[in-house]
């Protein structure tokens, strides 16, 4: 006799979306006489979305899974066969809009590390508030999140914003330590996109800036002519339901601007704004295609191609107006995505990128180039020559969850093929101290690059990365984790970087959560250093430096047997490696609003420097027959101590979201930003000597580094169709350096100082500027209902879920939005002039964003 047999059913639940929704009720029925004898218990799907029952009699069935706030779900007709049998129910959001809490009690949200704690999740409400224009978005995003994210979209680093129509939602996250970051920053605008849902929809829209709709530089006496127009349409919906859906849009840019020239001459300083215009333009295609390949596995693929070409650049500040230039850039990205469970407890997220660029550039005018330090620069601008490009990304994760493990292994390999002719300083310049050396005709240095600039190269660089989320106890979470890389050029092969988290929610309300961080990075040797060691290596191309050259022909004093200069890597370069140690704490009045508290100190060791090899001694070099040998190593330090406190703050929307009463004062949203940083280091870049010869006197605050930040801002909807962004940033002084212009020991490197005084000594003006945008939109023609959304907030309970329908509205949507940078016009400062020789020294040179307007429209239906 055989035993009778059995099936299983295996159900995944799903939203709109194909995000799993833990915690929804799955019943069977049978339809049939053979199955309706015992009615199975219900059961609860797990954090993975996955609810099993099992011991069913073989037939027909029906399957019926329910969860607050979403419309239940119905499979009819299911037939159960012996062994595992897979399905999927995919809810659809009622049309309402609900508040729910998913998954975890308030203490183990907080304690879980992928909760919100530390991060943001934008509201629909601000999200509607940003332009249309993906460059201002992006622009936009920056400001909220805070200085050094990076935006990521659908777990691919960079690239070009979509269309803000395929966004479903935007979340910032700060994990710096989690071992899949290669850097520790660990700071993300995460960008997750929806190609369409629903039936196909259209959107056009343009924007326009033009002169009349800016002010006037601050170092300036006339306003010049500037424009700026961008176009776009974007169609997107689904083609096959539950299963399929696109999203195709075009977008195109066409503006000029003139450049503002600020130089010394002979009558003295000189300004204007100059006749000619710099154009450039712009055609980019985005193309998305989502496809359910299984019932748990997704396809995503994207297409993006983006040509552009810019005239006149080079031209403004010291540069006279014959410096111009041209350029031509042409780039293609094609990335595919596969996701989705691999039965109960396993996840996969694949991703490859691939993509190819190609660039070109010529001068205007070919002519000798003649330099007065931080003054003036005349003749042509000597680049010729373009860059070619092909790159491969494969990335892929696998998560595991088991009891209070929750594992993340995963591995990223970058390959790039590099193909360049791109050469510059090919006619040779003339390098004056100051401008009575020009007037008198006595050049300091005359240098000129010879030789075939063509290379060609194959870069290399991977990792491979563990982690494990332990909850030890329902309150307290250990994260630790390990990260190992390794890259072609560099004989480093020990990047071992380990990496450990905590994660503490110390009281039951899960408003409070206690995090710290420790782990060691790795960064990459950058492609633009190893190709410049390639080339200029004093074989294939070779750099002539002549001290007091004859002039205005060079020719009288270059021989066969000048010197030239040559670049190298040290052959035990190491790769730079940083350690970061922070904690910081969090607080959650409620799932909209939170504040949080962080400090950081970063260490770094072994970053670049530019060793000079052949250094003059008593005003000799050691190597008669070369210039500066200017080696490559790792021996420069860095250290920062950082604070940060950031906030935000979204009241809960009022029923119907924009379309409720005429004014509700809950249509608010608050941000901020502010961190103390002190940033100090020893080296100023990779072909970059000491001043001194040793690195212990260069300790000195970092380039570019701001002791004070501050960001601030609100937008506000409370007037119903009509949104209002304010932005407001300011930052204190950023450092430079303090020379004398003077070559004084003749190594031909223009960065001497006077005794005693140290990098980076003086500081500019600080800076602050008011941002502000403005969008007011209404609907009309016949009634439609459109698809909803998900918006996903953090806070006491684990995650808070507003599932948004938008009730009933016309078919046609029409928006009109005004964009203002510097809204009160402020001055800021910039360009200031370390240069002793320079009759501006001390001064600024150029004032940043004078107040500029963009207004645009949509349409869509």
């Amino acid at each position: 006799a055989q035993a009778p047999r059995e099936g299983r059913l295996l159900v995944t639940v799903v939203d709109q979306s194909n995000a799993v929704v833990p915690g929804a009720t799955v019943s069977v029925t049978g339809v049939e006489d053979a199955t309706r004898t015992v009615t199975p218990a219900p059961a609860q799907t797990e954090p993975g979305g996955l609810a099993t029952i099992a011991r069913l009699a073989l037939g027909r069935y029906t399957v019926r899974a329910e969860f607050p706030g979403f419309d239940a779900g119905t499979l009819k007709d299911v037939r159960v066969r012996a062994g595992d049998n897979r399905h999927v129910v995919v809810l659809a959001i009622q049309k309402m809009e609900e508040t729910v809490n998913v998954g975890q009690d308030a203490q183990a949200g907080a304690a879980d590390r992928r909760s919100n704690a530390f991060g943001t999740a934008m509201t629909r409400e601000q999200m509607d508030a940003l332009s249309d224009d993906p460059d201002e978005m992006q622009r936009q995003l920056q400001d909220m999140a805070g200085p050094g994210a990076v935006l990521r979209i659908d777990s691919f680093e960079g690239g070009r914003l979509p269309p803000k129509a395929m966004i479903k939602a935007i979340h910032v996250t700060r994990e710096q330590t989690a071992a899949e970051n290669h850097g520790p920053e660990g700071f993300f605008i995460d960008i997750i996109t929806q190609p369409g849902v629903g039936p196909i929809r259209t959107n056009f829209n343009y924007q326009l800036h033009n002169s009349a709709m800016s002010a006037r530089n601050a170092f300036t006496p006339t306003k010049g002519p500037d424009q700026n127009q961008n176009y776009g349409i974007n169609i997107n919906g689904g083609l096959i339901k539950n299963k399929a859906s696109f999203s195709l849009s075009l977008r195109g840019n066409s503006a000029f601007d003139t450049p503002n020239l600020f130089v010394v001459r002979s009558t003295g300083t000189h300004t204007e704004a100059l006749t000619l215009n710099s154009p450039r333009g712009n055609m980019g295609v985005y193309a998305s295609f989502d496809y359910a390949v299984t019932r748990d596995q997704t396809l995503r693929m994207s297409y993006n191609q983006n040509d552009s070409d810019s005239k006149n650049l080079g031209v403004g500040g010291f540069n006279e107006i014959e410096r111009a230039y041209d350029t031509e850039n042409h780039q293609h990205t094609f990335r595919i995505q596969e996701a989705g469970p691999i039965g109960r407890r396993l996840f996969t997220n694949t991703r490859l990128n691939v993509g190819w660029s190609d660039s070109d550039s010529h001068s205007v005018l070919e002519a000798r180039t003649l330099r007065v330090l931080d003054a003036q620069t005349t003749g042509g601008a000597q680049v010729a020559g373009g860059r070619h490009s092909r790159d491969m990304n494969l990335a892929s994760d696998l998560d595991y969850v088991r009891g209070i493990h929750s594992v993340r292994v995963g591995t990223a390999v970058d390959g790039n093929w590099y193909r360049s002719d791109d050469t510059s300083n090919y006619l040779g310049t003339y390098t004056f101290e100051d401008y009575s050396a020009f007037l008198a005709g006595a050049p300091r240095s005359y240098t000129q690059r010879i030789g075939d600039p063509r290379i060609r190269y194959f870069n290399m660089q991977a990792a491979f990365y563990a982690q494990d989320d332990i909850r030890v106890r329902r309150s307290l979470t250990f994260t630790p984790g390990v990260r190992y890389e390794v890259q072609t050029h560099v004989k480093d092969y020990g990047n071992i970087g380990p990496r450990l988290g905590v994660t503490w929610a110390p009281f039951k309300n899960g408003k409070t959560t206690i995090r710290s961080s420790w782990g060691i990075f790795y960064d990459w040797l950058t492609t633009n250093t190893y190709e410049q060691t390639l080339r200029v290596d004093g074989f294939r191309q070779r750099e002539l430096n002549v001290l007091n050259p004859p002039f205005p022909d060079p020719s009288g004093g270059i021989s066969t047997i000048t010197p030239v200069n040559r670049y190298l890597l040290d052959p035990e370069l190491q790769n730079v490696k940083r350690a970061l140690v922070s904690g910081g704490i969090d607080y959650a009045f409620n799932p909209r609003t939170r504040v949080n508290l962080t400090y950081r100190y970063l260490r770094g060791i072994g970053l670049l420097r530019g060793q000079n090899l052949n250094a003059p001694v008593n005003g000799l070099r050691p190597d008669q027959t070369f210039g500066n040998v200017v080696e490559v190593v790792s021996d420069g330090r860095s250290r920062s101590h950082t604070v940060q406190l950031s906030g935000q703050s979204a009241p809960p929307a009022p029923p119907g979201g924009q379309t409720g009463p005429l004014w509700n004062w809950k249509r608010v949203n608050f941000f901020g930003f502010y961190g103390f940083t002190v940033n100090e280091n020893n080296v100023d870049g990779a072909f970059s000597t000491p001043a001194t010869g040793s690195l212990a006197s260069e300790w000195g605050p970092s380039p570019g580094s701001a002791i004070h930040r501050l960001q601030y801002g609100f937008n506000i909807g409370m007037l119903r169709n009509l949104n209002a962004q304010f932005n407001f940033f300011a930052s204190s002084g950023t450092p430079y350096t303090i020379v004398t212009g003077r070559d004084e020991n003749g190594d031909l490197i223009f960065n001497d100082r006077l005794v005693g005084v140290g990098r980076n000594t003086a500081r500019t003006t600080g800076q602050w500027q008011v941002n502000s945008f403005f969008s007011y939109g209404f609907t009309f023609g016949p009634r439609i209902q459109l698809p909803g959304g998900i918006n996903v907030f953090g806070g006491p309970g684990g995650l808070s879920v507003v599932n948004t329908t938008p009730p009933e509205q016309g078919r046609y949507r029409i928006s009109f939005n005004a964009s203002v940078q510097n809204l009160t016009n402020h001055t800021n400062l910039m360009g200031y002039i370390g240069t002793m020789t320079s009759p501006l020294f001390g001064l600024p040179t150029l004032a940043q964003n004078a107040r500029r307007i963009d207004v645009g429209m949509t349409l869509g239906f």
